[in-house]
């Protein structure tokens, strides 16, 4: 009862509410796949770059593949990643910002500058460049778990920043002192103490970090260097259809809906996120 207590309570915030519904579509759509779509992988060039049917409701590509169960089958992957990139991400960038602000000293002006360094390079540029760097230092090409891989290694960053400046503040707070004069030991204080007074920022970070992860993936499947074809990838799809713009838009079109639709679901739910758990700076950025 008390968890469906809870849950009423943040589907009370509209927000929040909208943002849930559109993921959960989303999700169940994606659980549905083999139900709901054809095989994504299968070509057809007699049927190739065919308008929107009701054999077809978003059309096929030029290879003559239904873009209905491209798509529905591309939310299963696109989620997968990001989902995990954003959990991966969230537990190394907590645990180095912990360490850095908790410590001080000579371990935090080093992973300050390391944060900084990462913060000064645009993040799509650090992205290719990571993909390249592993591409060729493994000797294989682009695939999922390079993809991952690159994107843990930048994205842990904006965690490791906030964590680090919350952590910074806590340490000298008195329940703090008061725990150290008691004997507790540093592992103690930082797990018992510190994290679970920061969780709630950074699970709204997280939830805003899952949109601008999927953002991400895609945008390097668009370049050409993310999960590559025939994988069912929305950002890949984008950049098959890129040459199609002019005879067949809807190549382009509907994944491009796709990520619209999965950004702003994760984004409306970090932000009513915000609101419940900081209602008060929400409330003061009004007046």
């Amino acid at each position: 009862m008390e968890v469906i207590k809870n849950l009423n309570y943040y589907l009370s915030n509209k927000t929040f509410f909208v943002g849930f519904v559109i993921i959960v579509c989303i999700v169940v759509v994606g659980l549905l796949a083999p139900f709901v779509a054809n095989d994504p992988y299968k070509t057809d060039m007699a049927d190739r770059l065919s308008a929107p049917s009701y054999e077809h409701p978003f059309g096929t590509d030029q290879l003559g593949r239904d873009l209905f169960s491209q798509v529905i089958y591309g939310v299963r992957i696109s989620l997968i990643v990001a989902l995990s990139i954003s959990m991966i991400s969230m537990i190394l960038g907590c645990l180095i910002g912990a360490i850095s602000g908790y410590i001080g000293g000579f371990v935090d002006d080093i992973i300050g500058r390391i944060i900084d360094t990462f913060l000064s390079i645009p993040e799509i540029i650090l992205n290719i460049a990571m993909v390249g760097v592993l591409m060729v230092s493994l000797n294989i090409g682009s695939s999922i778990w390079i993809v991952i891989l690159a994107v843990i290694i930048t994205n842990w960053v904006s965690y490791a920043r906030i964590t680090r400046g919350m952590v910074l503040s806590l340490k000298e707070r008195e329940f703090v002192n008061l725990s150290k004069s008691a004997g507790a030991s540093d592992y103690w204080i930082l797990f018992k103490h510190i994290i679970p007074n920061i969780v709630g920022p950074i699970i709204v970070l997280a939830t805003l970090n899952v949109g601008n992860v999927i953002m991400t993936i895609s945008s390097l499947g668009f370049l050409g260097l993310g999960i590559q074809p025939p994988t069912p990838e929305w950002g890949a799809i984008l950049n098959s259809g890129k040459n199609y713009l002019m005879i067949a838009p809807w190549i382009a079109t509907f994944p491009g809906l796709a990520i619209m639709c999965a950004i702003l679901g994760f984004n409306l739910i970090g932000d009513g996120l915000r609101d419940i758990f900081e209602p008060k700076s929400r409330r003061s950025a009004y007046e």
